[in-house]
Order: structure tokens, then C-alpha cells, then sequence
């Protein structure tokens, strides 16, 4: 059964429907009934299944396969003349994995393909980066926001026409907190390490350079790219901590600055113990107890003394002299350096965070923006506006009802079809969509909701209209809807004809069971006694078994009274009982076996048996398997009389090399 099973799946991973046109380029390989298959649609999935083989387009190879596919043709073919592509189930199925698979195409790869690229690129660059935020919530009204990117603008003009100096300026006006400290300069920065809108913003921009006005989640930044230099890779180090910050005493400074010098001194004498004195004397208490070890780091995650102290470390095993941060002064001993690691390497990694990343949600604004060219996206502009003007505060709170704005039938927009035709959708099928729907949509005002469900309502629309199209648009769409279409037909056609026939068929298994019985042999066995007995018992024991049949003997274990002694019987085959191994295998009580703990086996024979036939019930699994294959066996053999096979030798005889 499992072997059937294994047969199935390997046959329903078939690519089974041929896109190509039958020419004199793609000539005829072989006719069934009245339906053929063309060279082109066996190369490729012969190659699909061999493309491991040493032995791919050889004689022997195309023939076993040629004989495997025809087969498979001939039972979908059936599959199909009994309508089982009409069954209830078989089209539940189809549209759940319909559903399930559309989504993977309603993206484009190409955009995903394209960002994933464009990270690796940018990994390959570090850029320092001062910038200036103007707030501007996410969910701002309209007006809250042109108000900050009005100031935004005013500031990108001081810089760019009156050359007021951005330093000032960041001081000023910024309002990221850390201005305070850092005066705007946010040091390297490298990609994925900022929100995508300002890493593009700080890679689009010149050295030297003032970026426009950006929007992010946070509001809008002015950015000043200071410098830009190759990426540095990663670094594993370990350090020693010794505390010091700017608010202590004089004499508190220059005793961790004493400190500091002592523990340099002592880790440069030879043999000494980097590991062992960060666990005694380092103050950060996190990384002590490792001996100092901090995880692997690049640009923009540490101090930026501590990240050139460690990336100016050449060898492993180096260590630098102590370096002052706003913590305190710390001694480096580099541990591992990784540089950047090639596109294929990086790819699978690289394609993870593009899905983390805000960034993920270009793809998808992108893909929506084609199919608006694709489907001749028509937007009645009047209608909509007219629209929003009629929804009240109460979609915020999801209470909102359309009422009589459904049945409103003027036109909100269009799309024009492959077909050329129109589809159009009116205000009343986005009044229904807002009612149902404005809960995933709340927003600062009505308007914005409102807003927010029209960019939902024309999305999903549009991504509609594709899956409608998506197996003449996309051959490999369309290909794998057949492939899992024929394989659940084949599943379905084998348990009716196979594989519920082979186990529910008793008198076509027995009388099979009877032609085949001598492929499942029992070996020579013998049907035994083991006892095991204290010595001074063993003469009472054998005068006891020498009288006993295998009843008995069960019938004596069943009464025993002594729990000491052990009895068993049963039927063995050479190695299936190492004491049974021991004795020669003829009937009656064998020579006693003297066992380390003092007690005595007896072992008696109470026949020997020559090699016979198992019995049904004994090798039933391996009989209704073999019965599967005798049942498609003669099944194939009408289903090629019913449907003839027809094949172009010349044709195939191109296909061997």
C-alpha cells in the first residue's frame, strides 16, 4: 500500500497540460485515444524528474519514463470519460487550493526580486548621516501634516538657497530627542538598519548633500549625508569595562583612567588571561561572566569609538589599548571578523528582512499600481468625493450604515478586462464593502477612514480581476491548477479501481493469495518449551516436560507457584532466540544449559517444521500489495486497449543521446 501511495504522489507532481502548439517544431511524441502529447510537454517534465540522472535522454531512460507518463495519461483520461473532474469533492478541492495558491501570484517577483538585490548593493556601503525631524503622527490630519512639511521646506530652503548651517539648524528645530546629544548626526548607517523611506533618502543623496523633505512613520526628515564608505562587514569581540562618565569627580575620572591602564598592563604580560580578568574586573556585569564576549556587531549598533577600536583590530587575538566612551573606557580583544558575504550567500537572509521591513510594502503598492495599467484602471472622481461628503463620524466607531448608499448604481470606477470587457463597480458595492469592513480601517477622521477603505476596496477589486485571469496570464499558474487537478483525478480513480478493490475483493485476494503463496515462506522453525529453573529443581522439571505438550506446558506456567522459575513457549526461527540457537533442533528435552546466576534452561522441541507457505492472515499486508499491482497491471492493459497508444518513433528516437 505504501509503495502505492509513493507511486501516486511521484505521478501527481506530473506537469500535466502542454501549452505548447503542435508544429513542425513541436511534433506529435505519442497519440492515446484521441488525444496526443506533444515532444515538448514530455521534455519538460522529463527533465523535471531526471534532472539528477547520470543517465538523462539514454535509451533506457526515455523508454521507462515514456512508459510511466503514457500511463498516467491513460488513467486521467479515464479518470475524466467517468466525470470524477465533476465530483463535489474533487472541485471543493480545487477551489481551496485555488485560493491558497493565487496568493503566491498576486505579487509581483520581480519588485521582490529587485529590492532584495538593491539591499545586498546597499550592504556593500556604510553612510554617515545627520538629520533633522519635523513630528508628523502616522494618522495626522491632512492639515497637522502640511503644517510639518511646510516647516520641513522652509528648513531644506535655510540649508540649500541661504546656506544656514545644518548643525544649527538640527539643534533648533529637531525634534528626535537625541539632538540634544548627537546634534543630529546619527553616525553609519548601512541598510536595513533605518525605516525604508530614509535609508532611501540617505542613499539617493549625494556626499555632501541635503535630501527634500522625506516622510516617514515619524513625520518628515531633512538628511545630510556626511560621508560614505565601504561596508566593514561584522565584528566578534570581547571587552573589559571599567565605568566613567562625564558627571563624575575629577578623582573618580582619572581612577578608572588608573584602572583601565593597570588591566591593559596586566593582559599584555605573557599568558595572561583575557577571558579570566574580564570575569573578575569588568563592571559590565552583562558580558563579565562570559569572560567579556559581546555577539557579533556591525556599523550602527555600538559607540562609534568602541566600533573603530574594534574594526581597526587586524587579527584575531589582538587587543586594543584602552578607548574612552560615554560609558567608561574599555579594552577590545577581537574574537571573529565576517566581511560582507557574496549575493548568493546573503539571498535567503536578505529576502527575510525585505519581508520584515517596511520596505515590504513597496512590492505590493508597486504590483497594485501595473494592475491598474493592466485592467485600465477608471476612476469617476465626482462620485467618490460626493461619497465621502455622506459618511458621518460614526465609521470610526463601527456603527456606520450605508442604508440607502447601497443601492446607489453610479459608477465609482472601472476596469477593462483582457476580454475587453468593461467590469464596472459602483458607489453602492463600496458603500456595502465600507459598512462591512470599517472596523479594519479606523483612522483620525472619518475622512481618512473612508480614504483607507477605498485604497483596501480598489486593492482587493483589482487583485480579483487578476486571479480571474491568472491561468491565461500565467502559463506556470495554469500548469500547476492541472498538475493538482489530474493528481486528486488519479487518487480518486486508484482507490475505486486498485486500491479499495485490492483489500475489499476477499475471494479475487484469496484466489491470488493461492497463486503467489510460495513468494512468503516461513523458514524452518520449530515450535518450543524454554523453562528456566533453579539447579536443585532441574530433575523435577524435566521428569515434568518429558510428559507435556505445548497445552500442558502453557497450562503449567499458568499454574506455577514458584515465581522463580520461568516458562514460555512459542514458535522460532533461527535468530529469532538466542537460546533457542543454543539446542539442536530435533524433538524432545535438549541438554540442559547451565546459566552465570546458577539457574538451569531447559529447552524442549516439540516439533520441527519445514519451510511452508505463510498463511493469508500471516502476510495479508504484502499480498493486497502485490495484489494492487496485478489489478493495475490488467487495468493498464485495458485502458491501452480502450484508448491505443500511438508512438512516433522517429520522434522519439530524437529524444536519446
Amino acid at each position: 500500500m505504501t509503495t502505492k501511495i509513493i507511486a501516486l504522489l511521484g505521478a501527481s507532481a506530473f506537469a500535466l497540460n502542454s501549452f505548447a502548439q503542435n508544429s513542425a517544431t513541436d511534433p506529435v511524441l505519442f497519440n492515446y485515444g484521441n488525444d496526443a502529447v506533444n515532444k515538448s510537454e514530455f521534455v519538460r517534465v522529463y527533465e523535471k524528474h531526471n534532472a539528477n540522472d547520470s543517465a538523462q535522454y539514454s535509451q533506457k531512460s526515455v523508454d521507462e519514463y515514456l512508459n510511466l507518463y503514457t500511463n498516467f495519461k491513460l488513467k486521467v483520461k479515464e479518470a475524466e470519460a467517468m466525470k470524477l473532474d465533476t465530483s463535489e469533492s474533487i472541485r471543493t478541492q480545487m477551489d481551496q487550493y485555488r485560493k491558497q495558491l493565487a496568493q503566491s501570484f498576486l505579487q509581483d517577483k520581480e519588485i521582490t526580486e529587485g529590492l532584495i538585490k538593491e539591499g545586498y548593493e546597499r550592504l556593500g556601503k556604510e553612510i554617515r548621516v545627520q538629520h533633522i525631524l519635523i513630528n508628523a503622527a502616522e494618522e495626522a490630519a491632512p492639515t497637522d501634516t502640511l503644517v510639518a512639511y511646510n516647516k520641513a521646506m522652509e528648513l531644506y530652503n535655510q540649508i540649500t538657497k541661504n546656506k544656514a548651517d545644518f548643525t544649527d539648524l538640527a539643534k533648533k528645530n529637531s525634534q528626535d530627542p537625541s539632538v540634544i546629544e548627537n546634534n543630529g548626526d546619527l553616525g553609519y548607517i548601512t541598510a536595513f538598519q533605518t525605516v525604508y523611506p530614509f535609508e532611501n533618502a540617505a542613499y539617493n543623496t549625494p556626499k555632501g548633500g541635503v535630501s527634500k523633505p522625506v516622510r516617514t512613520k515619524f513625520g518628515y526628515h531633512l538628511v545630510k549625508v556626511i560621508d560614505v564608505r565601504p561596508a566593514r562587514g561584522k565584528v566578534q569581540v570581547a571587552h573589559i569595562l571599567v565605568k566613567s562618565n562625564e558627571k563624575d569627580a575629577a578623582d573618580k575620572k582619572a581612577d578608572a583612567k588608573k584602572r583601565v591602564e593597570n588591566l591593559y598592563a596586566e593582559i599584555n604580560k605573557p599568558g595572561a588571561d583575557f577571558a579570566g580578568i574580564a570575569k573578575t574586573s569588568s563592571e559590565d556585569k552583562e558580558t563579565a561572566n562570559k569572560g567579556g564576549e559581546l555577539p557579533m556587531f556591525g556599523s550602527g549598533r555600538m559607540f562609534t569609538e568602541f566600533e573603530d577600536a574594534a574594526f581597526g583590530l587586524n587579527n584575531i587575538g589582538d587587543v586594543s589599548k584602552p578607548i574612552q566612551t560615554k560609558i567608561g573606557w574599555h579594552i577590545i580583544k577581537l574574537l571573529a571578523k565576517q566581511p560582507i558575504g557574496t549575493y548568493d550567500a546573503m539571498k535567503n537572509d536578505i529576502r527575510r528582512r525585505v519581508e520584515r521591513d517596511t520596505r515590504s510594502r513597496v512590492s505590493p503598492v508597486l504590483f497594485i499600481n501595473r494592475l491598474k495599467k493592466d485592467y485600465s484602471f477608471t476612476e469617476t472622481t465626482a462620485n467618490k468625493d460626493a461619497f465621502v461628503k455622506q459618511v458621518n463620524a460614526d465609521i470610526n466607531t463601527g456603527k456606520w450604515k450605508a442604508d440607502d448608499l447601497k443601492n446607489n448604481t453610479k459608477t465609482l470606477f472601472e476596469l477593462t478586462m483582457p476580454n475587453k470587457t468593461k467590469k464596472i463597480v459602483s458607489v453602492g458595492d463600496f458603500a456595502t464593502y465600507c459598512e462591512i469592513n470599517q472596523i479594519r480601517a479606523k483612522s483620525a477622521s472619518p475622512d481618512g477612514t473612508v480614504n483607507k477603505l477605498y485604497a483596501m476596496f480598489v486593492e482587493e477589486s483589482l487583485k480579483t480581476a487578476e486571479e480571474s485571469q491568472l491561468e491565461t496570464k500565467n502559463p506556470e499558474f495554469a500548469q500547476l491548477m492541472q498538475e493538482f487537478r489530474d493528481g486528486n483525478l488519479l487518487y480518486e480513480l486508484m482507490g475505486t479501481k486498485v486500491w479499495n478493490k485490492a483489500m475489499q475483493d476477499t475471494l479475487g485476494l484469496k484466489a491470488f493469495y493461492e497463486t503467489v503463496k510460495t513468494k512468503f515462506m516461513h523458514p524452518q522453525r520449530v515450535e518450543a518449551s524454554i523453562v528456566t529453573v533453579k539447579a536443585a529443581d532441574l530433575k523435577g522439571m524435566q521428569k515434568q516436560l518429558k510428559k507435556l505438550d505445548v497445552a500442558g506446558v502453557q497450562k503449567l506456567k499458568a499454574n506455577a507457584k514458584n515465581k522463580d522459575n520461568t516458562i514460555e513457549t512459542g514458535m522460532y526461527e533461527k535468530g529469532s532466540n538466542p537460546i533457542i540457537d543454543k539446542v539442536t533442533w530435533k524433538e524432545g528435552i535438549a541438554t540442559p544449559i547451565t546459566n552465570a546466576d546458577g539457574t538451569v534452561t531447559l529447552v524442549k522441541i516439540h516439533r520441527v517444521m519445514a519451510p511452508m507457505p505463510k498463511r493469508l492472515d500471516e502476510a495479508r499486508g504484502y499480498v493486497i500489495a502485490d495484489y494492487q499491482t496485478e489489478l493495475e497491471k490488467q487495468w493498464i492493459t485495458e485502458l491501452r486497449t480502450k484508448y491505443p497508444v500511438k508512438v512516433n518513433e522517429p520522434v522519439l528516437r530524437s529524444l536519446y543521446k
